[in-house]
Order: C-alpha cells, then structure tokens, then sequence
C-alpha cells in the first residue's frame, strides 16, 4: 500500500500532492466532491472527523490530518528529499517561522472569505462584512511576507523548502492577479519558481489553471 490523498482540486490537497511528487513517492489521489460539500457528509467523517481537506493515509495505514502537519511529517519521513532545512539550522528556524505563518495566520482567513454565513448569524448583510474584512487581513498579511522576503526565487534564497510550495499554493485563493503583480511581486516571483519546478508543472497547471 502506498499514499493515498482525499481532496480536491484547487484545494489544500495539492500542497500534500505537491510534497509527494517533490519527494518523487507513489500516490493514489482520492477524489472528493468539493463542489457538492461531500466533505461534510458522514461517509468522509469517517475518515476525517474535523470533514476538510486534505486526509493522507500512509502506506502503514495512519490516518493524517491537517496540510501543514501532513507536509513537514513527509518531509521528516524523507529527508532525502530536503524539503526542510537542518534541525535546530537557522535556515530550518525561518521555514519553519512562515510555514506557522501561513498556518496560523492566513489560511484560517481562508473560510471566513470563502464561508462566512458560518460565522455570521445575522444575515446576510452581516456575513458581508466579515468577508470584507477577513479579506482585508488576508491582503495586509500577505504584504507582511512581502516585506520580509528578499529578491531571491525562495524564501531562503536559491534555496527550494516545503514552506515554499505551501505559501505559493495559498498565494493562488482570494488574491487577482494584478492586486499581486502590484502589491506582492517578490509573492509572485516566488509561486511563479514552485509552479515552474519540473515536479510540480502538470500539478500546478491543473490544480492552478487560472493566472
């Protein structure tokens, strides 16, 4: 048995593909009905109970939950893929320091954007307002990376790291491409590297068709 991945395209699931193929393993990519919420059904919560994308299952049959916890695990599992830097390196420390950022900072942003009457019970005048301004946080986020990144392809430089595919793959929701091209162009050069990598291409042009 090898990996399998239940998700969607367009979705977190391809940053999880995206370690794989970067790792260069087999996987089985399962597909969920996204469009039609059938992660919210009951036969997906039997694999997943938190009922989001992605869920990978490892070849010793482990069940993993949440894309950022899923890709440094692989990367753990596959150092000879070097998707991280050297534990207790200093580069290691500042994948780490934006991999908790997108984490922690902008992908929960993500479902009160794309989802907000969740979050709104008054209507939905109100949920438009949380969606105004959860995307105003998103965007302001965004350029805190930008001001932090220099004018190299990665973050760290010439330097490739898991980090990097995630933050792209995030780069690619809620942000048109002129609102990057102007406010976020070191953002755009960096997604532009991932979606370039010989890996990632064919990943990248159908999970990303749309500039």
């Amino acid at each position: 048995m090898g990996y399998a991945v239940y998700g969607a395209k367009g979705s977190g699931s391809a940053f999880v593909e995206a370690t794989l193929l970067e790792i260069g393993v087999d996987y089985e990519f399962r597909a969920i009905d996204a469009k039609n919420h059938a992660q919210r059904g009951a036969e997906y919560a039997a694999i997943n109970p938190h009922r989001k994308m992605p869920t990978l299952i490892t070849p010793e049959g482990e069940t993993l939950t949440e894309s950022a916890a899923i890709v440094m695990t692989l990367a753990e599992r596959h150092p000879e893929a070097a998707l991280l830097p050297a534990p207790a390196s200093r580069e290691r420390a500042q994948a780490l320091r934006w991999l908790m950022f997108a984490v922690g900072e902008l992908y929960p942003l993500v479902e009160l954007m794309d989802y907000p009457a969740r979050f709104a019970d008054e209507g939905e005048e109100a949920a438009g307002r949380l969606r105004a301004r959860a995307l105003a946080h998103w965007r302001s986020r965004w350029q805190t990376l930008e001001s932090q990144l220099s004018n190299a392809p990665y973050l760290l430089g010439s330097r490739f790291c898991a980090a990097d595919l995630y933050l792209a793959g995030l780069s690619r929701w809620d942000l048109p491409r002129a609102w990057r091209l102007e406010h976020i162009p070191k953002v755009e050069r960096l997604a532009v590297a991932v979606a370039e990598r010989p890996a990632l291409r064919e990943l990248w042009a159908t999970n990303f068709p749309y500039p």
